[in-house]
C-alpha cells in the first residue's frame, strides 16, 4: 500500500501532467520527450525472463554476484559518509557487472546494475545507456525504471523522473514507487541527488 506522502505526490504529478497535456493541446507547450522505446529481443515475441539460461552462463552469474557484493559494500560506505571509498568500490563493482554483460548480453539485471554503478560514479551518459539497454531487453523490469527516475533527478529533470514514477504506479510496484517518491520529494526540498535517507534514493 502506498504511503499518504506517496499518494499526495502522485495526485500532484497527475495534475501537473494533465495541465501539461491541456497546454500542448492549446499549442502553448512542447511535446515532452519520453524515455527510450522498449521492445522485445529481436526474433522473439517477448523478452526472455531467464537471461542467464544456457551453457557457459555460470560465469556471468558469478561476475554479477561479485559485483553485487562489492556494490553493497559501496552503499554501506556511502551511508557512512566514506564517499571516496564508496566511489572506488562502485568502480570495481561496475567492472564486474560489465563483465557479466559481456558474457551474456541479454543479462538485463546486470545492465541495470551497470547503470546504477555508472550513476553512482557520476557517469550519467553511460548510466542512461545501460538503463535503456536493460529496458530494451526487459521492458517491465521495475527496478530499472526506478533507477532511471533517480538518474533523471541527478540530471535535474524532475518531469521525466515523475513520468517514471507514474509508470511504476501503473504497475503497482509499491517498493519502487515509495523509494522514487522519497527521492523526488527530497530533490524538490533542495536535497542533493542521492542524498536521501538510508534505504531510499539508490
Amino acid at each position: 500500500m502506498l504511503s499518504t506522502r506517496s499518494s499526495l505526490l502522485l495526485v500532484s504529478v497527475a495534475a501537473s501532467l494533465t495541465l501539461a497535456t491541456g497546454a500542448r493541446g492549446a499549442g502553448t507547450a512542447p511535446e515532452p520527450k519520453m524515455p527510450p522505446p522498449t521492445q522485445a529481443m529481436p526474433g522473439t515475441a517477448f523478452p526472455s525472463k531467464d537471461s542467464t539460461a544456457g551453457p557457459g552462463k555460470a560465469e556471468a552469474q558469478k561476475a554479477y554476484a561479485k559485483g553485487w557484493e562489492i556494490s553493497q559494500e559501496a552503499k554501506q560506505d556511502l551511508s557512512a559518509g566514506k564517499t571516496d571509498s564508496a566511489k572506488k568500490k562502485f568502480g570495481k563493482a561496475l567492472k564486474k557487472f560489465k563483465e557479466a554483460t559481456e558474457i551474456d548480453p541479454a543479462y538485463y539485471q546486470a545492465w541495470n546494475m551497470v547503470g546504477f554503478c555508472s550513476r553512482k560514479s557520476g557517469d550519467l551518459k553511460h548510466s542512461f545507456e545501460a538503463y535503456a539497454k536493460c529496458i530494451e531487453i526487459e521492458p517491465e523490469y521495475t527496478p530499472a525504471h526506478e533507477y532511471l527516475g533517480e538518474a533523471y533527478l541527478m540530471k535535474g529533470d524532475v518531469p521525466k523522473a515523475k513520468e517514471q514514477l507514474l509508470w511504476l504506479v501503473a504497475r503497482k510496484a509499491t517498493d519502487e514507487v515509495n523509494t522514487l517518491t522519497q527521492s523526488i520529494e527530497a530533490h524538490e526540498n533542495g536535497a542533493a541527488p542521492d542524498s536521501t535517507a538510508k534505504g531510499g534514493g539508490w
